[in-house]
């Protein structure tokens, strides 16, 4: 585990540090992941050294963010950031504190943090650090604020929501104490930014315990508190599985409304135009699917991911449709003759010279009449079959 680049080259900038006469310890999720035996790839370390004297120690910096502490050292090409052991004052809008104040204190700098999996520290010598039975929480499965957990929450009210988050990331429980903080604050949620917000719960969509993350979403009143007014708390969310994939998961939030509206739920959430479509095209394919079997229009019409997709979703929305087997929606769907009109062997300026007339309405209307042709297999993707199919079938008006 600490034969990567990234270990390595952390432990040699914490040496460094020590040679220089200051602390410096591995701290954050890298120290988490230690402990439960998985490999880490973000290291972090936390010093008594400021910034401007990290900086003088090492060559080459980066400017992270100096007023929070933050420099990026970059040793053999790795970075690695180091921040100076910190205290913050008030959190004056249940998100940031007033004011940042460096501290000499190991302690100090870990009693500041969210939970207590999350304040474990190690050394160079990877030594644990723990000073709150963080390592002993993480053994149990137990997420637990460091402190008071009312105080964390009142603090930075987006904690609430990352202890759902680490919930269904890690398939540990909330303890007592700290679940019932977070039904108190659940209204505070309202001070966190959507995007922040859609960025977390896009993190409970992606992770292998969807439906304990989305138990808890429940549980603790912050459902209530999202934006919006959708169903967070549907006990359908405990039969979607684990998709870990965030578009099936805003499809399904739709698709739970009675009027589903993927353009509704793209603005609240302020999500990409790109997402927005691919909701709706996915929300559509899914109410077709729990009406009947795809039809080679419906094959035609949407693609192969948004196919699979909606088959899950119509499988758990509606329980007594006839199923189709994945590999069958595969195969149909790349047995059609051609995927999109763009694959016709023939262009609009061929239509236009075999009837030698100039482009106009009646050009969008043959060239759909030849894709159709096409896609039935009634006539072959040749240009000359297509010619001469489409100058005998085609009708009169044209």
């Amino acid at each position: 585990m600490f034969t990567t680049d990234q270990w390595q080259t952390g432990k040699k900038v914490i040496e460094t540090l020590n040679q220089h006469g200051f602390e410096a310890v591995f701290v954050g999720g890298a120290v988490r992941d230690f402990v439960r035996c998985k490999i880490a790839n973000d290291i972090d370390i936390a010093t008594s050294a400021l910034p401007s004297e990290v900086k003088s120690i090492f060559k080459r910096t980066v400017d992270l963010g100096l007023a929070h502490g933050t420099v990026l050292v970059i040793e053999n090409h790795v970075p690695i950031e180091v921040t100076t052991f910190r205290t913050e004052g008030q959190y004056t809008d249940h998100r940031r504190p007033s004011d940042v104040r460096f501290v000499q204190s190991l302690e100090e700098d870990l009693k500041r943090r969210d939970f207590t999996m999350n304040a474990l520290a190690m050394t160079a010598e990877f030594q644990l650090v723990d000073l709150f039975d963080g390592q002993r929480d993480l053994h149990n499965g137990i997420i637990r604020t460091v402190g008071e957990p009312s105080d964390r929450f009142k603090e930075d009210a987006l904690r609430m929501l990352r202890a759902i988050r680490f919930s269904a990331q890690l398939g540990f429980s909330i303890e007592d104490t700290t679940l019932g903080a977070i039904k108190l604050c659940a209204n505070d949620l309202a001070y966190v930014s959507v995007e922040r917000l859609t960025a977390e719960l896009e993190k409970i969509w992606l992770s292998t315990h969807l439906e304990k993350g989305m138990t808890y979403l429940g549980q603790s009143q912050l459902a209530k508190h999202m934006p919006g007014d959708f169903s967070f708390e549907d006990e359908k969310w405990g039969y979607l599985g684990n998709p870990q994939n965030v578009l099936v998961c805003w499809a399904f939030l739709c698709l739970l409304q009675e009027k589903p509206n993927g353009s509704e739920v793209a603005t609240v959430f302020k999500l990409s135009n790109d997402i927005k479509q691919q909701i709706n095209y996915l929300v559509n394919a899914t109410q077709i699917r729990c009406e009947r079997i795809f039809t080679i229009h419906d094959l035609y019409q949407f693609e192969e991911n948004i196919l699979v997709k909606a088959e899950h979703l119509a499988r758990v929305l509606c329980s007594d449709i006839q199923h189709m087997p994945t590999e069958t929606i595969v195969q149909r769907k790349q047995a059609l003759p051609i995927q999109s009109i763009r694959e016709l062997v023939i262009s609009g300026q061929d239509v236009m010279e075999w009837f030698n007339k100039p482009g106009g309405p009646w050009l969008k209307e043959t060239l759909s009449q030849i894709e159709l042709a096409v896609l039935h297999q009634k006539v072959a993707n040749n240009a000359t079959k297509l010619k001469e199919w489409i100058l005998n079938e085609s009708n009169s008006e044209i």
